[in-house]
Order: C-alpha cells, then sequence, then structure tokens
C-alpha cells in the first residue's frame, strides 16, 4: 500500500524543474489508497499481473493482433500470444535495464499503434519507469515541446513514417537535449549513435546476461506513476497527466465484458484508446487489435477476424467505416460498442449511418467514475469548485505555467479543483477554453449545440484579433450541404439559450477541420488558419 506524500512537491513557473526527480517519489496518501481500494475501485496488481497470469493459465491465446500495412501481404497480421508477450515484456524489461533506465525515469516513445509499443509499455511498469507515448503525427515543434516537458532518459521512434523521418528529426533534437542518454531506432535506418531497437530489444537476451540476477518488480507498483499523457495547449500550453496503474484500471467500464476483443483507431498515444483498447482487454484476458496505418477496408476486416465486440474511432474515421460497409456489405459484425472520441464532432446522421450500416448506436467513449466532490461559489448559485479527487483521477497533473498539481495532499485532502458551470443533470460543463474581449465565451458549450445545426458537419469556436474589443468570438464551421449564414447560426443558438453575449461576431466556412491522429481539435493550427482568412460578419 502506498506511503503518504510528505510534501507537496511544486516545480518553478517556468516549468523547468527535474520533473523526473518527482515522478519516483509521488504516491497517493495512504488514506486515499486504502478507502479507494476497500470500495473495489483500486487493487494490489496492474495490468502486468494480468498478463502473467493471462501467460500461465492461457499462453497461447492471443494477447495483440497487430495489422503492420507496409510488410508483404502474407505476414502483415502479426499475433502476439499470451506467453510471447509476458517473454517479451521481460525482455524489454531487462532491454530498458541495460541501457540504465531506473524507477521514476521517463521513457519516451512515439510509435505507431503496433505491438512493440504494447510490450514497451508493460516493460516500462516492469521497471517502474513512467512512459510518455508520444503522437506519431507530431514534428519537430511539438516533439521538442513533449520531450522538453518529460525529459526522458531514452526516446524511442521509427526510421521512416508515412513520408516523415522521425529518426532524423530526433537526431536534430538531442544536442538540445542535454538528459535525453539514448535514442532508439525502430527499423532499418538506424542512425550512427542510435540504438537498433530490434537488435537490442528483441534479439538481445538481456535477461540472461544481467550480473545482479532478474529483474524485481518495484514495491507498490499499483500506485507509482506509471504513464504520463501530454497535451499541447493553445499559446505554448503544455501540460501532462501523471497516471497510475491503479488510476487506470478505475477508469476502464465497470460492465466491461470478459475476455473479449477491442479495436482502437486512435493512436495509442491517446489515453482513451490506450484505456479501452490495450489495458481493458489485457486486463480481462482478451485482444488488443492494433493497425498501423489507418485504412477503413483493412479495419473492418480486422474487426471481422478477429472478432471483435467494441471498437473506437474518431467521427470522421466511422464515416469512413460506414462508407466502406454501404459499399461492399459483409458478414454480420456482432458489435456491441461503437464509440467516438469526440461527440460535439459527431452529427446526428453520422449517429444514423453507423446504425444501419454496423447495427449498433455510436456513443460518447465511456466516462471514466469520477466520484468527484462539488463545492458551491460562493454566491450559493455557482460556479462551483470541482474537485478531481475520483480513484480515475491521475495522481498529478504538471503544467509548464504552475509547475505539479497534486490531486491529494499529503493529509488526504484535494488538490486545488477547476472553476465550473453545472448542466441541467448537476454534471460538471467542462470548458477546455474562453475566448473573447469583456465577455468570455464557453466554447466548448458553444461548439456542442453548434453542431447540433441541421447544416453544421462540424464546428469549433476560436478567437480572433479585434482593434476594438481585443478579441471576437468566431465559428469556424464544415458545412453540411447548404452553408449557414452567421445570423442563422446566432439564431439557432440564442433560440437554445445562448446569452446574446456568448454569440459568435463572425464566421469562417472551411472545407475540414484540422484534427490530430486521435481525432482532437488542432485548435493552435486552426486559429492561426483562421487568423488569414477573411470572415463572415453579421
Amino acid at each position: 500500500m502506498a506511503a503518504p506524500l510528505r510534501a507537496s512537491p511544486q516545480a518553478p513557473p517556468d516549468g523547468d524543474a527535474p520533473l523526473t526527480g518527482l515522478l519516483g517519489q509521488l504516491r497517493p496518501p495512504a488514506e486515499v489508497a486504502r478507502d479507494f481500494t476497500e470500495r473495489g475501485w483500486w487493487r494490489t496488481g496492474t495490468v502486468l499481473h494480468d498478463v502473467y497470469r493471462g501467460a500461465a493459465r492461457h499462453p497461447h491465446r492471443t494477447a495483440i493482433v497487430s495489422h503492420r500495412a507496409h510488410l508483404p501481404a502474407a505476414s502483415r497480421v502479426i499475433r502476439i500470444s499470451y506467453g510471447q508477450l509476458a517473454a517479451c515484456t521481460g525482455r524489454f524489461a531487462h532491454a530498458l535495464d541495460a541501457l540504465g533506465v531506473r524507477p521514476g525515469d521517463p521513457v519516451a516513445f512515439q510509435l505507431p499503434n503496433r505491438w512493440e509499443a504494447v510490450a514497451l509499455l508493460l516493460a516500462c511498469l516492469r521497471t517502474g519507469a513512467v512512459a510518455v507515448p508520444v503522437m506519431t503525427g507530431y514534428g519537430a515543434r511539438d516533439l521538442e515541446a513533449v520531450l522538453g516537458a518529460a525529459q526522458p532518459r531514452l526516446c524511442v521512434v521509427p526510421d521512416l513514417w508515412e513520408g516523415t523521418a522521425p529518426a532524423r528529426i530526433l537526431a536534430a533534437l538531442a544536442p538540445r537535449l542535454p538528459w535525453l542518454r539514448h535514442r532508439a531506432v525502430l527499423g532499418d535506418a538506424v542512425d550512427a549513435g542510435a540504438v537498433d531497437f530490434v537488435r537490442h530489444f528483441v534479439h538481445t537476451p538481456h535477461e540472461r546476461y544481467r550480473s545482479a540476477g532478474w529483474l524485481r518488480l518495484p514495491p507498490h507498483s499499483a500506485d507509482r506513476v506509471a504513464l504520463a499523457v501530454t497535451s499541447l495547449g493553445l499559446r505554448d500550453a503544455h501540460s501532462m497527466a501523471l497516471y497510475t496503474p491503479n488510476s487506470l484500471h478505475a477508469g476502464l467500464p465497470r460492465d466491461r465484458e470478459p475476455a473479449g476483443a477491442a479495436f482502437s483507431a486512435l493512436p495509442l498515444a491517446s489515453l482513451p484508446s490506450l484505456l479501452h483498447a490495450v489495458i481493458g482487454p489485457l486486463t480481462r484476458g482478451g485482444t488488443a487489435v492494433l493497425q498501423d496505418v489507418w485504412d477503413a477496408e483493412t479495419a473492418l476486416g480486422l474487426v471481422a477476424a478477429a472478432g471483435v465486440r467494441q471498437v473506437y474511432a474518431t467521427p470522421a474515421q466511422w464515416a469512413d467505416l460506414v462508407a466502406v460497409r454501404e459499399r461492399r456489405p459483409r458478414e454480420a459484425l456482432e458489435l456491441s460498442g461503437a464509440f467516438t472520441s469526440d461527440p460535439a464532432a459527431t452529427s446526428a446522421a453520422l449517429g444514423r449511418r453507423v446504425r444501419a450500416a454496423l447495427g449498433t448506436e455510436l456513443r460518447s467513449l465511456p466516462r471514466p467514475a469520477a466520484h468527484t466532490g462539488r463545492e458551491r461559489g460562493a454566491g450559493g448559485d455557482g460556479p462551483y469548485r470541482l474537485w478531481p479527487r475520483g480513484p480515475a483521477s491521475p495522481l498529478a497533473v504538471w503544467r509548464r505555467a504552475g509547475g505539479v498539481g497534486l490531486t491529494w495532499q499529503g493529509d488526504g485532502a484535494c488538490g486545488a479543483g477547476e472553476v465550473v458551470d453545472l448542466d441541467e443533470a448537476g454534471h460538471p460543463r467542462l470548458r477546455t477554453e474562453e475566448v473573447g474581449g469583456m465577455f468570455l465565451v464557453p466554447v466548448t458549450e458553444i461548439e456542442a449545440l453548434l453542431i447540433g445545426h441541421p447544416r453544421v458537419a462540424e464546428a469549433a469556436v476560436v478567437a480572433r484579433a479585434d482593434p476594438q474589443h481585443g478579441e471576437l468570438a468566431c465559428a469556424v464551421v464544415v458545412p453540411d450541404g447548404a452553408p449557414p449564414t452567421l445570423l442563422d447560426l446566432r439564431g439557432h443558438l440564442a433560440g437554445r439559450g445562448v446569452a446574446p453575449a456568448h454569440l459568435p461576431a463572425e464566421l469562417v466556412l472551411m472545407g475540414g477541420l484540422p484534427r490530430t491522429e486521435s481525432g482532437e481539435l488542432r485548435r493552435r493550427h486552426l486559429q492561426d488558419t483562421v487568423a488569414r482568412r477573411p470572415a463572415r460578419a453579421a
């Protein structure tokens, strides 16, 4: 069980403190861990224990189905059994140890959805290192931002990836990253000074050569920081959510199906994909189905062949899947769940098409059991302060402009919460960004309402500079059919109770919104694009 925190470590405002020195020390207070464990939300084991248990009970059962688009057709689908996954995890862990990776050290990897990424994640857990997955679509600027925040000892990248050269990008960044001791490259083009991933991690039996004997699992591994999920926001607002195996376990749906297969079209660097399509299946003895390069027709074939019951994808990917299904009807798919990463960008028309083509409802990703508290504002009517103290909450959040914020203090009390409003059902209405001059516009709420307009396929709200007001809220819309006018949209929002001060002042029409591989809106890129385009004013 975890020991209570002795202090509340804080990084300086510039975020340049050695976060790595804190990662190995952070634990939840003992009383919090005890309470959540007694309630059945937390446990003493981890997904690694589940994999080892699966390897002992059914070593030949398939743990991972990994599709590699650029391999010859006969060898594109790789199946990893539980026995093989357990063996690879042990070997990868000893490979990390041979490179000097120790408990609490961050290990970054910018890998596509392949079995090696899963084994490396488990190997980090095996050694006590902190896994830092990075989106494969990140270029030099974003990769440097993540590595600058996490300060990993090792970073693993592919040699080439969909027209880019991540290994070359990392090699160019390395001189500016003094804490990065090793670069490992997965692929054929391994440059000088880099570790050959296949040779070092896959082919070398480090477990036989370790002088101190077999690597032991760190104590209290369920309550140690195991995963750092990075977020790059507007205006260089970087943050990292630090999760323990227990907080990840608590985020799994309580009614999950036993020993099923799950597929995610989202990158493994996104928490929903990692949680619901990898950790979830492996926890219950099921199968994680991976595809390294998105292709809707191939994805449907994988889903059918593996007997997948749960599928996770962005709205755009669901549209691709439905289009393939409508063109080429196949045998019936027995899906029990179809989930999207961005319900605000999911039109009612897409939901109807998914139901008609695939026979299941399109729903938002399962939300972790929050078990949050809330405190009414001073005025009695709100806003409320959200206390993020649920079992699925991250242990801490690091922000570039604020250091490390702990979810629980040493006495078990919650850290500072986020000020939010409540919807009609009493649930917190979170705001990802506010824009505007004198009156701040709740962006998330307005975007969700804009999607409800019958002629809007996608929508976003960003700020545009204005000499008089400083900022004006601009609605960015991808039309569904005939484009709506700004007056149409303002009337639509006003009819749903939006205050006049929160109505968008300008409109920009686009053919599509820029998104990351996980379907998240690239707001910084969108705002730069909108700033260069003329808007339609009321």
